[in-house]
């Protein structure tokens, strides 16, 4: 039903509107507040304080355009009690317009100190002069510019969904099945909404948002439990070697932390199970993951059987294969390392090796899962930074055996909501230790106009053998100005001082370049090495223990963490510098970044400023966001409705067969996210 049908709307803010996004009944609907102003809580500013969610109302004393290198416009709030100001760095041209001196504003947002009072991007209410401020709830939603150009605002909305609601035979399209919101105690989809559009109280706006969360996340868990349930049995319960774990445990040049003893144990149960084992190895940088795979890798193939370990890049793929070839070699273990750009002798070699069992452990890229590999007992898979790959990369690879058991490792640490939600077939093992010795990375945030002091302190650190990273954002020259490439950055740094030799790679270059400078930077021969995030997993140099990111606003938090990964590698005190001015809209979220070092804190704060990306897929940001669901606030949600997903499964609530179907068709029509992968 398209919105002509709707009395009261004309053709210009119908086509506002439209353009907008909203061009049906249904998409009205689902257009939600984004808050709601309680008008009965009025905070006062003299006895508010920084960090608070406030609600205030006064006139604006003072309005206009701050100079700097980014554009913002301010204004000033005095609601009687005191002043606040009030920081817009987008829409300034907008606010400029709309906000005058005189006015008098209803204003939402969190309470700041930067030299002052202030409220960033507050949401704001224009409110007359003689308006009072007294009962009900009001629904605050999102105004595009279209909308707004055609003056549609607050009011707007609120007088339409009246309207809206008291349409005849009005109904939400997909919704679920009356039996199965029945049974988990909710209420019709249909009569949530109406209370987030039209809430009489604000807990009857939570409790709605609450019931609808849980009908938007019940598909998911739903479709978790049943791939979860797909796993089969073997048949037979599998002898692991325990002696060649034991063998290698003693040739380690250092001691395993409990946290990595006790994962080796829970990995090699669930490899003796009679079922399959798939499982989620999850840990901060530094954790020491891959020793713990390589031991239970080590077991399996010791008894006869096949292994492959899969990882997303070149790079990554040569290291495990450097660092881990020698253990197996001591234990009589024949391994491969089948790259894309092996050639097509090399990879038909390695792949009748593999198909004959001459070979038990194979290392390698996305070139593991092509048709030509075949292996003759592939009976354990490896997947390393299990985010690059989408679900159907890595089934492609587990079909190469018969029922092979999966160990998924991410080094990009997961909030457990997430991880039950995107791994829901998988059993956790976490991480939570660091080997002994190992310091925190001091990590500081420098504006430019400090960046020769900075390079200063830098060479002196060089001069005493110290290694420094200078990540960057670009490959090639930005014309607009917005960032420096690598040859500026490596030019720049050349040009600073004769006293150390710089080196530069980025995902461009011919790999045999790229993988002599990083040798020569691993040697010494090179002292600084300016990249992009191409160094982001797999280069492990442990006399680096200097990293500076230009431009770092340009990049996610869980991302800038695995970068200051590659330093503080060894003992040694390690440092990162985060090049971003005082003045920036990144500067607040940086500093929360700097202020800690443990990567599941700063997962959850990158879920909270990206979204939490592509679920069933491979990308990681923004791509595919539940629109109730909140990852961090509601994470406890997560298991409740998975066992309620469960108890449907196995049909405790007796449905009958066709009201069965009907849940099946529902869930199967949600949105399931890429989940092969593919951009």
């Amino acid at each position: 039903m398209d919105l002509s049908t709707l009395p009261g709307l004309g053709p210009k803010r119908l086509k506002a509107l439209n353009a907008s996004g909203l061009r049906s009944v249904s998409d009205l609907l689902y257009n939600i507040p984004r808050t709601w102003l309680d008008r009965t809580r009025l905070n006062k500013l003299s006895e508010s304080h920084v960090g608070e969610n406030v609600i205030l109302i006064g006139k604006i004393t003072r309005a206009g355009f701050i100079p700097g290198r980014t554009s913002r416009y301010m204004a000033v709030l005095d609601d009687g009690t005191g002043q606040v100001s009030l920081v817009f760095f987008r829409g300034a041209r907008h606010w400029a317009k709309t906000i005058s001196v005189g006015t008098r504003w209803c204003v939402i947002g969190k309470l700041g100190n930067y030299r002052g009072l202030q409220l960033v991007h507050p949401e704001m209410q224009r409110m007359g002069d003689d308006e009072d401020f007294s009962g009900g709830i009001e629904p605050v939603y999102t105004i595009t510019e279209e909308e707004h150009s055609a003056k549609i605002e607050q009011k707007f909305f609120r007088t339409l969904y009246p309207k809206v609601f008291a349409m005849p035979n009005l109904s939400v399209p997909d919704a679920p099945p009356a039996e199965l919101t029945e049974f988990m105690g909710l209420k019709p989809v249909l009569q949530n909404l109406k209370s987030l559009h039209m809430p009489k109280t604000f807990a009857e706006a939570m409790q709605a948002k609450l019931q609808l969360k849980k009908l938007e996340l019940l598909p998911f868990c739903l479709r978790m439990n049943v791939r979860r349930r797909s796993l089969a049995f073997r048949g037979q319960a599998r002898t692991l070697n325990d002696s060649a774990i034991a063998d290698a445990k003693a040739s380690l040049p250092f001691t395993l932390t409990a946290g990595q003893s006790k994962a080796v144990d829970q990995i090699c149960e669930g490899l003796r199970g009679k079922k399959q084992f798939h499982a989620l190895l999850q840990g901060d940088v530094g954790s020491g993951k891959t020793v713990v795979a390589m031991l239970a890798m080590l077991a399996v193939a010791k008894g006869g059987e096949q292994c492959a370990l899969m990882a997303p890049t070149d790079i990554l793929a040569r290291q495990h294969y450097k660092s881990l070839k020698p253990f197996f070699d001591k234990a009589g273990i024949r391994t491969a390392l089948l790259l894309g750009a092996c050639s097509a002798t090399e990879k038909k070699t390695i792949s009748g090796e593999l198909q004959m069992g001459m070979t038990q452990v194979v290392i390698g890229t996305h070139a593991l899962f092509s048709k030509d590999v075949l292996f003759q007992n592939l009976t354990f898979v490896v997947i390393d930074e299990q985010h690059r790959f989408g679900v159907n990369q890595r089934e492609a690879l587990l079909k190469k055996g018969h029922f092979p058991d999966l160990l998924v490792m991410s080094a990009t640490p997961i909030p457990r909501s997430l991880a039950m939600t995107l791994y829901g077939d998988l059993t956790p093992i976490v991480l939570n230790e660091k080997p002994a010795g190992r310091k925190p990375v001091k990590t500081r945030l420098v504006d430019p106009t400090k960046r020769d002091d900075m390079k200063k302190f830098l060479l002196k650190e060089v001069k005493t053998g110290n290694r420094l990273y200078w990540v960057v954002s670009r490959v090639e020259i930005d014309d607009e100005g917005g960032a420096k490439s690598v040859d500026e950055v490596a030019e720049e740094l050349s040009s600073f001082t004769s006293e150390w030799k710089v080196g530069a790679i980025h995902g461009q270059m011919d790999e045999e370049e790229r993988d002599r400078i990083l040798n020569e930077f691993a040697s010494g021969k090179i002292q600084v090495l300016v990249a992009t995030t191409v160094i982001e997993v797999g280069v492990n140099v442990p006399e680096a223990n200097l990293m500076v990111i230009d431009a770092p606003e340009r990049f996610g938090l869980a991302q800038l963490h695995q970068l200051r990964g590659r330093v503080g590698r060894g003992n040694q005190d390690a440092w990162c510098f985060l090049i971003v001015p005082q003045t920036s809209p990144a500067h607040e979220r940086l500093s929360r970044f700097a202020s800690t070092d443990n990567g599941f804190e700063i997962a959850e704060m990158d879920m909270q400023d990206r979204g939490a990306g592509n679920l069933e897929g491979s990308e990681q940001s923004g791509a595919w966001v539940f629109r109730w669901f909140d990852w961090i606030q509601d994470k406890e949600l997560i298991q409740r409705i998975l066992d309620t997903a469960e108890e449907i499964l196995d049909n405790k609530p007796g449905f009958s067969p066709e009201v069965q179907e009907k849940i099946q068709k529902w869930y199967a029509l949600m949105p399931q996210g890429n989940a092969d992968g593919v951009h």
